[in-house]
């Protein structure tokens, strides 16, 4: 339990330094309820972990922070956009689908989607978001599938051999993919190295790709590259994309839906 409120108050911390770029102690014991030595403690932790540099009395957000943020606070940013792209995204699948789903945090708002479908049958959905996967526990009829490997903290996903070796047995109808940026240039890039990688291959093992990203990902390029936006069918965003560079993607032969 008490690494689990640890975890929620570093949540908020990197949550209020986003929003304001800097805090003071006394404002994060405050904001959190917990004594100053705590938030102390807390700060050096985020610290070690590249999060955030600590400053006199405070702190303020690092640049990795801005790219690496926590899975439970990416959640939180456009969330409501997020459900309602997760929400059309999901009326996209048929019974008798194998679904592919990243760890993206829209691609949560998709499983949750498909979860309330009392109509879907024989779907399969296969994930390397442990989150994600959580959210189809109670509908035993859709087989769920977590593809294993190493576990990432930040992103609460699985990386690595294992999650490759499980990808390479599988050919999915279709998957969903987020990505924290979008560009015609370098098309759909992820901050972390590991997730790219897993999302290249998943791209590989579906016949359908869907891109689920709110309009805050257009015109941003983050680390590391995972596909270009030939590859993509079908694209589900919000009414405040860019219209011209949705315009530019229409015309490479994407599918556009908006909500």
């Amino acid at each position: 339990m008490a690494a689990i409120l640890g975890a929620v108050r570093k949540d908020k911390i990197l949550g209020f330094l986003r929003d304001h770029s800097a805090a003071t102690v006394v404002e994060l014991s405050g904001l959190c309820e917990v004594s100053e030595v705590t938030i102390r403690q807390d700060l050096n932790q985020l610290a070690v972990e590249g999060m955030l540099v600590r400053t006199r009395g405070g702190a303020m957000l690092s640049n990795r922070a801005t790219s690496e943020f926590t899975f439970a606070a990416r959640a939180a940013i456009n969330a409501d956009v997020k459900q309602r792209i997760g929400e059309l995204a999901a009326t996209l699948v048929q019974p008798g689908d194998s679904v592919l789903l990243d760890a993206s945090t829209t691609a949560l708002h998709v499983a949750r989607a498909l979860a309330l479908r009392a109509e879907l049958e024989d779907v399969t959905v296969i994930t390397n978001g442990i989150n994600t996967a959580l959210e189809l526990a109670n509908r035993l009829d859709i087989n769920t599938f977590l593809t294993g490997g190493h576990l990432r903290a930040s992103g609460v996903s699985l990386s690595g051999s294992f999650a490759w070796d499980m990808l390479g047995k599988i050919h999915a109808t279709v998957g969903f993919f987020g990505a924290r940026g979008i560009t015609i240039e370098q098309g759909l890039t992820e901050a972390n190295l590991q997730e790219a990688d897993v999302k290249r291959r998943m791209l590989d093992r579906c016949q359908e790709v869907i891109v689920v990203a709110d309009s805050s990902k257009f015109g941003q390029v983050t680390l590391a590259p995972f596909g270009e936006l030939a590859c993509v069918q079908r694209l589900v965003t919000d009414t405040d994309a860019p219209r011209e560079m949705l315009q530019r993607i229409g015309e490479l032969g994407v599918d556009i839906m908006v909500v």
